[in-house]
């Protein structure tokens, strides 16, 4: 989060940021950001700040995100082609596979120079080296009923890290980190919280007129 915020900094020309406004950005406290800083080493100006371009580039180097990882898609539908205009950008992230389930988009690119649409049972083979090379990371874009399927492919390739953007829950060996990020959940958890004050409001008026 610290580094999204000094890159949407860095957008807008700002070279210098203190503590508060960095703490404000990521809805934090502006100890706990100076503290979070101080054990990747950064250091701010007293009176003055950070140095953004210098706290980037040391966010980066500790976040391994100075180097470029290689990822693989599948689902090549309207939100994996999301995903995959958001991984560019300096993000550190190149896409070297995409796969599908739909016989149409085999074998077409997304993008000029972007890799070919291969079928989802072509997983196992081409990121266990025999096209795209090491994958660090798999992400499941997927229909719902071909998550665990694709899931499967991934860690019989030897990928362990893999980003779940479908609702499914995965069934994965022990040592594989999936990260899950269930959208319509998220959309839930706001509209309760958006849902709280007026509900509040309108317990307090019958509170009132009793």
């Amino acid at each position: 989060m610290y580094l999204h915020i000094l890159h949407s900094f860095t957008d807008r020309g700002i070279l210098v940021a203190s503590s508060g406004q960095l703490a404000t950005a990521a809805g934090v406290n502006p100890a706990i950001l100076r503290k979070d800083l101080s054990h990747v080493g950064a250091q701010g100006v007293r009176g003055v700040g950070y140095d953004v371009g210098r706290l980037t580039a040391r966010l980066a180097m500790v976040l391994h995100t100075d180097s470029v990882h290689t990822v693989a898609l599948a689902g090549a539908g309207h939100l994996g082609r999301a995903l995959l205009a958001h991984t560019g950008h300096g993000r550190g992230f190149r896409v070297a596979a995409m796969f599908d389930a739909d016989p149409d988009l085999i074998d077409t690119t997304i993008e000029p120079g972007g890799p070919a649409i291969a079928p989802l049972s072509a997983i196992a083979d081409v990121c266990a080296g025999h096209g795209a090379g090491a994958i660090d990371v798999g992400v499941i874009a997927t229909d719902d009923s071909d998550a665990q399927t694709a899931c499967d492919a991934f860690v019989e390739a030897g990928v362990r890290q893999l980003l779940n953007i479908t609702p499914r829950t995965l069934n994965t060996e022990s040592d594989v980190v999936v990260r899950q990020v269930d959208l319509a959940l998220e959309l839930q958890v706001l509209a309760f919280n958006a849902s709280r004050p007026r509900v509040t409001t309108a317990s307090a008026g019958q509170s009132a007129g009793a």
